[in-house]
């Protein structure tokens, strides 16, 4: 539908109703809408014509306001009657929009008693439900009911583009114009035309429904025909020189009032079942004023009879309000109601309308199609002449410029490398030099690597260290004789060293599985496993301060409780004077005997012993480093 909802600004607007043409042109203007063209001509449609005249009838009131007008485009907007279409308002469940048209074609189906290629379809989205459903406006009409109303573009040589529903287009003019307020009443529209009169309802500023009667202005004049013995065109004048809608006084109203009246009261009695068949809707309601618009409303003191006789508010419609009237248009003035059809076509010529309808028969859609392809492939066979007229000789510059360019190339290369010109597939000595160049930059480069992956698995002893020296009791209580870096390992809920991982590493320990690194050349080949935790060795002045050393290091902000590995048993009472050569090795390590001479001295902070007969608590603590210390710089 690409085709048909381009802007359609030049477009030729016809409203054919039963006894009148209408010709109109809108133009936007920076004060609004302008009406820059209205021609109207007289169609009078007598019963007592045969379908053959009311044709050839048409077509010459349709050629005098084609030349008065000095219409040019073809492509046509028109209307049809809305006693033609098929109209109903569904509430569709929540479903994917795509899938909207297939149930809307197939709610139609259930309702009208025709194949589906026998009808025009279209519909409209007015609302969405709170559970994300669809409130859809279907319309569908007989193809051939279009054809025989549209027969008068045929008969111009014209070319359809829309096919709107005329009661639709009256609505959007006035919806336009603001005539059904914001305030979310239940308004209805009754455009009463010569042949037919038209109901469209709006509840909370929405499209709800829409009722056309087989009732209108040529009924008020057959029946003043039949009445006084007239003729329908003497009728005709009679009714809308002195006719009127009656008042109530049978004495002022006289005869024609009278026979007006029984008119009336039928098109009033269908009006009042439309409203109570609306209320009787869901989502329906009470209808708390009317708009009366179209050639029928003429009629004198039709606006208070149906006040009177429908107990609601009825309003005069005034088509013409916020727009401007261009010198070739002043007979919209004359008679303003007829022409909200016919501006409500223009409407969708300039700007998006509430209700968009298009039943636009299939033999309308295949000709533009076809005609849109053929533009295209006369597009097509001319882009095609334009290139073959063109490529030749720009090949033959494209072939003299690539010349030009390799000629400058071969003495760039000349003066670079002239071997490479003699021979344009080998290797140039410059490209061997930068292949040596890039394999040295090469190794550079993993020598770099390793040096930056050894800075960066580096360990910083210091934050560990300074965790033991706070742990320490105030006042002298805690010597230590050693430190020792390991690898922890843990045995149920004993920590097991792996021993120190230098040039032993493979000799027997833990770790190596009792290989030697010297040996065993898979084990020389793997790196040995980072430190995690340090034995400690040393003494304590009193089981106290050795308690309170141990407590203060399984403190969370120290190393915790799981970190920590202290046996109380293996803890003994020493003389003060084994501090003058502390031990640097477990007791249990050198066969129970502790070291004396040669060893590193007296243990860090040590008091100098005062007799032999003081003692100290000799220790010895494992602890594993922490997960969450502070990450190491890079």
């Amino acid at each position: 539908m690409a085709l048909l909802k381009r802007r359609r600004a030049r477009r030729l607007i016809l409203d054919v109703g039963s006894n009148t043409l209408r010709l109109c042109e809108l133009k936007s203007t920076k004060a609004g809408y302008q009406v820059t063209k209205y021609v109207q001509r007289e169609v009078l449609e007598d019963p007592s014509l045969n379908e053959h005249d009311l044709r050839r009838r048409r077509f010459r009131a349709i050629k005098e306001i084609l030349g008065e007008a000095k219409a040019r485009s073809r492509k046509t907007v028109l209307g049809v009657a809305g006693r033609s279409v098929f109209t109903r308002s569904r509430a569709l469940p929540p479903v994917p929009e795509h899938k909207v048209t297939q149930i809307v074609r197939y709610e139609i189906q259930q309702q009208i008693p025709f194949s589906l290629d026998q009808i025009a379809i279209d519909y409209q989205v007015v609302d969405r439900t709170e559970a994300g459903g669809y409130e859809v406006m279907m319309v569908a009409i007989k193809e051939d009911v279009v054809e025989k109303e549209v027969h008068i573009v045929d008969d111009i040589k014209g070319i359809i583009d829309v096919v709107d529903v005329c009661p639709l287009a009256a609505y959007n003019w006035l919806k336009h114009t603001g005539a059904f307020g914001d305030r979310g009443e239940c308004v209805a529209l009754i455009d009463v035309g010569a042949s037919t009169t038209d109901i469209v309802i709006e509840r909370e500023g929405l499209f709800r429904s829409m009722r056309s009667l087989n009732l209108g202005g040529n009924d008020v004049t057959a029946a003043l025909s039949r009445e006084f013995g007239m003729n329908f065109a003497d009728a005709e004048r009679l009714k809308r020189t002195r006719g009127f809608a009656p008042t109530g006084d049978p004495n002022r109203d006289g005869k024609g009032g009278e026979v007006i009246g029984q008119v009336l009261s039928q098109l009033v009695t269908e009006v009042n079942r439309s409203f109570s068949y609306f209320r009787s809707l869901p989502g329906g309601g009470a209808v708390s004023r009317v708009i009366l618009t179209g050639g029928g409303a003429m009629l004198a003191n039709l606006g208070p009879f149906l006040q009177r006789e429908l107990g609601v508010p009825v309003v005069l419609a005034n088509p013409l309000a916020g727009l401007t009237i261009a010198g070739g248009a002043e007979g919209i003035q004359a008679n303003p109601q007829q022409a909200t059809t016919v501006l409500g076509l223009a409407l969708r010529c300039c700007q998006a309308v509430p209700i968009e309808i298009n039943l636009i028969p299939r033999r309308a859609l295949e000709a533009a199609r076809l005609k849109e392809q053929a533009f295209y492939w006369v597009l097509v066979l001319v882009t095609l002449a334009l290139i073959m007229a063109s490529i030749i000789p720009m090949r033959a510059n494209e072939n003299k410029i690539i010349r030009e360019r390799t000629s400058l190339l071969e003495q760039f290369v000349q003066a670079y490398d002239p071997e490479l010109v003699q021979n344009p597939t080998g290797q140039s000595q410059y490209q061997r030099q930068l292949q040596g160049a890039k394999s040295a930059v090469g190794r550079r480069q993993n020598q770099v690597a390793m040096l930056d992956t050894a800075i960066r698995k580096r360990r910083f002893w210091l934050p560990e260290l300074e965790r033991v020296n706070e742990a320490r009791p105030t006042g002298n209580k805690i010597w230590i004789s050693s430190m020792e870096s390991t690898v922890f390992g843990r045995q149920g809920q004993n920590l097991v060293s792996s021993g120190f991982p230098g040039l032993n590493w493979g000799g027997g320990g833990a770790a190596a599985g009792g290989r030697n690194l010297l040996m065993d050349p898979e084990v020389r080949s793997t790196a040995p496993p980072e430190p995690n935790g340090l034995k400690i060795l040393g003494y304590a002045r009193t089981p106290e301060a050795l308690a309170e050393f141990v407590a203060n290091l399984r403190q969370p902000a120290s190393f915790g409780p799981t970190c920590v590995g202290f046996d109380e048993r293996l803890a003994e009472m020493v003389p003060i004077s084994e501090l003058d050569n502390a031990r640097i090795v477990p007791r249990a390590e050198l066969g129970g005997m502790a070291p004396r001479g040669g060893g590193p001295g007296p243990a860090m902070g040590a008091p100098q012993p005062g007799s032999e007969s003081e003692t100290v608590v000799y220790f010895m603590l494992n602890l594993v480093f922490p997960v969450e210390n502070p990450e190491q710089p890079e």
